[in-house]
This record gives structure tokens, C-alpha cells and sequence, in this order.
């Protein structure tokens, strides 16, 4: 029985005694090698499978693929330690399996080429069961969540998703809806992508697998977050300019007033020295005009004059704007250094307009560099020497400012060194025929025009109060210049607007309604005294400027108990002691 059993295995089996002599062979071995047992002896001599086998421990035998009277085999041999047998050689004819043998490889080869492609795509391949586990996950993934494959294979989506791996799921939604879903998702490492996960059903309807793509869209949201913020502070330069342009008078500065006479005195002076200015005034009065002035008529007038509107660009960019930035300091790249507008000053002029609006923790940066001409690049450590003259500029109380808090104290006094207070044209009312002149004939030789104003109309433009002071000015001379037909523009040509505020400030001072007249003069003289102590900070140039005598005003601020600014804030001084 056990003979015909062995007959009957389709291996080919050779075995041999301890003498290394043929015992016996089944049906499939002769069969095989008809009868020429050399490759049997070869294998059974040279190439052992297993050299000592106890039979406590089972192996398999190493195996060869030969050919044998133009048969393919597969053959092996296992060598015994017991004296039962020696040896035994296996042999298996795999001649009709060729198709499938290269059917197999090319299969496997296959395989490894869809695995390199899965390994190498750019974009992250998640592959998830029925249940929501992952069964497969390319390189990628490692990238867009910081742990390896091995730690996301085999785990539930909707754990991943409670321990905050990402967030949301797109593949728990993509179970929830039963269609593609296509969401923006954050990672465990900070990766923003782009997620699409598209569901596999079955004949039922039912999910059993969802493949899941994403894209790391991280680099791009930067990309177009700095696309954004150069286009807005473009936007705010080109608002910057359009507004110098507004507020320029011209080449130059138009002076009839005594006022404004002394203003410029002033600048004249102060442009000989370094020490910085504060220019204080409305809107639209020309403080971009007297700091550009100040510029030209220095020593600096062959450096640049850079003008840094404080309150025009973004606050998250304002800092890189003045300081400049090493390189690489915001993405880590190797990118070259970037000068900033105060660095590009050096050995000229800085003008700060609306100084007011600039953060507190850079008027502290500020100040430094004003103290010490010395400025640090963001991201850098060595420090940068600069020759600046700095000039700013307000419209604003900064006084109450400085007193609320939203003003540095220390930044103020550091500013105000020689303040320049330019008066509202509604002040000036002497400069509004020559202001008006200047600006029509530049347009008439824009325009190749013949136009002016008649004395009656100047006459009107002088009484009316001016809240857009020269800008204001300027722009109407334009429009009425343009739109009006004939060589003179007529009281009736003025719009509807200027009389109605024809007499509301027609002098420097102001009546808002009846009172006794006693309390008007007091309240008056209180705040003409008050203004002047308070900017002069000395009682002989408070006489000299008011034109009373200087006993007088040490009365009038005893009187109404007038303290300068410096006491207001907390500096103590001697009772009733006025300088």
C-alpha cells in the first residue's frame, strides 16, 4: 500500500541509504529523469539541502531550477542523520508551468512598478476599508502628518481623527454623504492640504473602500498670503502718492500770510541742523511740502528723501518696511538680504508721516535708531549704522495722545525736539488769493488755457472755512478750471457748498453760542494762555508771543491755575514756582 502511495505522488522522489546507494524511486522520479539518475547524484553529492537533520526540527530544502532530458525541473535534497536512510532527492516537473511561471514575474514586476509610482507621487494616496481602517498609505503621508506609515496603517480614521492627526476627515464625511468629498484639512504638524476622498462601492451600494488624495497647499497659501500683502501695500503706496501729490502745493511754497511767513523762517533755520522735527497740522495744510523743503534746502539735499506713511501700510508689514529683513528670515531660504525704507535714509532724510499711527513696540525700535542711528534688520543680530535725519509729521493731538497712553511719552519728547505747527488755511486767509492764482496758472499752462478768478469770487473762496485747507483748495481750482466754459470763473460758478459755509469761521476765533460776555473773555484768555504755556514752556516767550508782559502772565496762569504739560503727567515742581 505505502509502494503504491509513493507511486502515486506527482514529486519525483530519489532515495537514498547510508552507503549513498539508491534504494528506491517512485514512478515520477523515473519518469522524469528516464532512468539517468547523474542529476540525482549531483544534488545527492553537492548540493545539500539540510547537512544534519535529527527529524525533531522540520526545513525545507534549498531549491534549484534545472533541466533535465528538456524537462524544466525544480529539484531539492535533504540529507538524514538516522540509519534508516541517507538521503533524499526531490524532483517536480514544472515543463507545462513555464506560461504561468512568467506570468507570475511579470506580475510581481508589475506590482513593484505600482508601488514605486504609489511611493513616489507627490501628492499623499490613502487607502481605507469599509470599516474605516487604513490599509495602505504612501510616503507622502509621512511628510503631510510627521509619522512614519507604519504608525497610520491599521488605524481607525475616526481615531486618527479624535487625536487630531487632521482635521476633519474627509473620509468619515465621504462615509457620512456616500459621494466625493473635497475639503481643506490641518495636520497634526501644521500642513495645510487640499483633500479629496472618493468612495468605491460594491454591487450593493455599499462603501468598501475610499482612496483618499491630498495635496500639501501649504507653500501656496504662503505664496498667496505674500501675493496679498505686496498687493496691499502697493495699494497703500499708490494711496501714499496720490495723497503727497494732493497735498503738494507746487515747486514751491506759497507765503503771503505772516503766519505762514514765519512758518517758513522757520524751516529755513532748522534746515541747517540734524536735529529732528515734528510738523504738526491738518490734513491737506502741505506738512509733506515743508518736510520735503526741509530736505532740499540741508546738507542732506544730495541723499535720499524717503517718505514712510505710517498710517497707509499694513501694520504685520510695517515692521520689515522700515527695518528690512536678513535673508531667509520668514521661510527659512537662502534668499538675499532686504534693506528697509530707514536703512535706504542713510545719509539723508527720513519723513515719518502720521507718526501718530505708528504701534507702540515699534516706537520703542524707533526710538533707538533716532538715539543711536543704529538699526537691527528682522531676523538679523548685528547691528546696522545709519546717518538719518528724521522728520514726522500729525495731524493729531499727540499731546492727549501721549496722556491716554496710545503715545509713547519718552518717543514724543524725543520727536518734538523743534516743532514746526503749520496753521490751517482758514488762518491764513491772505494765502488764498496767491494759492488760487498759483494753481490756475499751472493748469493753464497744462491746458493751454487763459482762465482766472474774478475779485469777487476770491472774495468768497477767502470766507469760506477750508476743512480740506489746500488739498481743498487745489482740487476745486482744477475742477472749476475743467468744467467751466469762458476765460473768468464767476461767483456764480462756485459750488452750492461754499456759502453755506461762507461765514461759519471767518476769523481765528469761534462763537458757538451766547454767553455772558465776562465768561467769554476769561474762557478766552484762559485758553490763549494755556496753549502758549503749554508749547513755549517759558512765561517771557508766552509775553513775547501773546504781547502783554510777562508779569502779566505768571498772574494769568496763577489765576487759572495752568500747569504745563509735564506736571499734568506726574512731574512734580515747586508750588505756585512759574518759570
Amino acid at each position: 500500500m505505502f509502494k503504491k502511495l509513493f507511486d502515486l505522488l506527482p514529486v519525483g522522489i530519489i532515495v537514498y541509504d547510508q552507503n549513498n546507494i539508491i534504494i528506491h524511486t517512485n514512478n515520477c522520479a523515473d519518469r522524469i529523469t528516464n532512468g539517468d539518475y547523474a542529476v540525482a547524484h549531483y544534488l545527492h553529492n553537492n548540493k545539500p539541502g539540510v547537512k544534519h537533520w535529527d527529524g525533531s526540527h522540520a526545513s525545507s530544502p534549498e531549491l534549484f531550477k534545472l533541466v533535465v532530458n528538456e524537462k524544466t525541473v525544480v529539484a531539492g535534497c535533504i540529507k538524514y542523520t538516522n540509519e534508516i536512510i541517507g538521503a533524499m532527492v526531490f524532483l517536480i516537473d514544472i515543463t507545462g508551468w513555464r506560461f504561468y511561471w512568467d506570468e507570475v514575474k511579470e506580475q510581481q514586476e508589475l506590482i513593484r512598478e505600482l508601488d514605486d509610482t504609489f511611493n513616489s507621487s507627490y501628492d499623499e494616496i490613502l487607502v481605507i476599508d469599509g470599516s474605516g481602517v487604513i490599509k495602505r498609505v504612501n510616503k507622502a503621508g509621512e511628510t503631510n502628518y510627521g509619522v512614519p506609515v507604519s504608525d497610520l496603517t491599521g488605524k481607525s480614521i475616526f481615531e486618527l481623527e479624535k487625536e487630531g492627526f487632521f482635521s476633519p476627515s474627509v473620509s468619515r464625511m465621504v462615509f457620512e454623504e456616500k459621494k466625493r468629498v473635497t475639503v481643506t484639512q490641518k495636520t497634526k504638524n501644521g500642513k495645510n492640504l487640499i483633500v479629496t476622498g472618493n468612495p468605491i462601492f460594491d454591487e450593493h451600494g455599499g462603501i468598501v473602500r475610499v482612496v483618499v488624495n491630498s495635496r500639501d497647499v501649504s507653500e501656496l497659501l504662503n505664496l498667496r498670503k505674500q501675493l496679498a500683502d505686496t498687493e496691499q501695500l502697493a495699494e497703500s503706496y499708490r494711496r501714499q502718492l496720490l495723497k503727497l501729490n494732493r497735498e503738494k502745493v507746487g515747486d514751491r511754497l506759497i507765503a503771503r500770510s505772516a503766519q505762514m511767513k514765519r512758518v517758513l523762517e522757520m524751516v529755513d533755520k532748522v534746515a541747517q541742523v540734524d536735529s529732528t522735527v515734528l510738523i504738526m497740522g491738518e490734513p491737506g495744510v502741505g506738512k509733506g511740502v515743508i518736510s520735503s523743503r526741509l530736505h532740499k534746502l540741508s546738507k542732506r539735499s544730495g541723499g535720499q528723501f524717503i517718505t514712510v506713511n505710517c498710517g497707509a501700510i499694513p501694520e504685520h508689514l510695517l515692521e520689515a518696511e522700515l527695518f528690512g529683513c536678513e535673508g531667509g528670515a520668514f521661510t527659512g531660504a537662502g534668499k538675499r538680504d532686504k534693506k528697509g525704507l530707514l536703512e535706504l535714509a542713510d545719509g539723508g532724510t527720513a519723513f515719518l508721516s502720521d507718526i501718530t499711527e505708528l504701534p507702540l513696540n515699534l516706537q520703542v525700535k524707533l526710538l533707538r535708531v533716532i538715539q543711536e542711528q543704529k538699526l537691527t534688520r528682522i531676523g538679523g543680530s548685528k547691528p546696522v549704522n545709519v546717518d538719518i535725519r528724521f522728520v514726522a509729521a500729525t495731524n493729531r493731538d499727540i499731546q492727549s495722545l501721549v496722556e491716554q497712553g496710545r503715545f509713547r511719552e519718552d518717543f514724543y519728547y524725543r520727536l518734538n525736539v523743534i516743532p514746526i505747527i503749520i496753521p490751517p488755511l482758514r488762518y491764513r486767509q491772505e494765502d488764498i488769493p496767491a494759492l488760487t492764482a498759483y494753481f490756475m496758472e499751472k493748469l493753464n499752462l497744462k491746458y493751454g488755457t487763459n482762465k482766472k478768478f474774478s475779485r469777487e469770487a476770491i472774495e468768497v473762496l477767502q470766507n469760506y472755512n477750508w476743512p480740506g485747507n489746500v488739498s481743498e483748495l487745489e482740487n476745486l481750482v482744477e475742477r472749476l478750471q475743467v468744467t467751466r466754459e469762458g476765460d473768468e470763473i464767476l461767483v456764480k460758478h462756485l459750488p452750492e457748498y461754499i456759502f453755506e459755509s461762507e461765514s461759519r469761521f471767518p476769523n481765528r476765533i469761534y462763537v458757538l453760542d451766547i454767553c455772558p460776555l465776562k465768561e467769554a473773555v476769561e474762557e478766552l484768555e484762559k485758553q490763549l494762555v494755556a496753549i502758549a504755556y503749554n508749547r513755549l514752556q517759558n512765561t517771557y516767550k508766552v509775553a513775547e508771543a501773546l504781547a502783554i508782559n510777562q508779569s502779566t502772565v505768571v498772574r494769568k496762569i496763577q489765576k487759572y491755575k495752568i500747569l504745563p504739560f509735564r506736571e499734568r503727567k506726574g512731574v512734580k515742581r515747586k508750588k505756585n514756582k512759574v518759570d
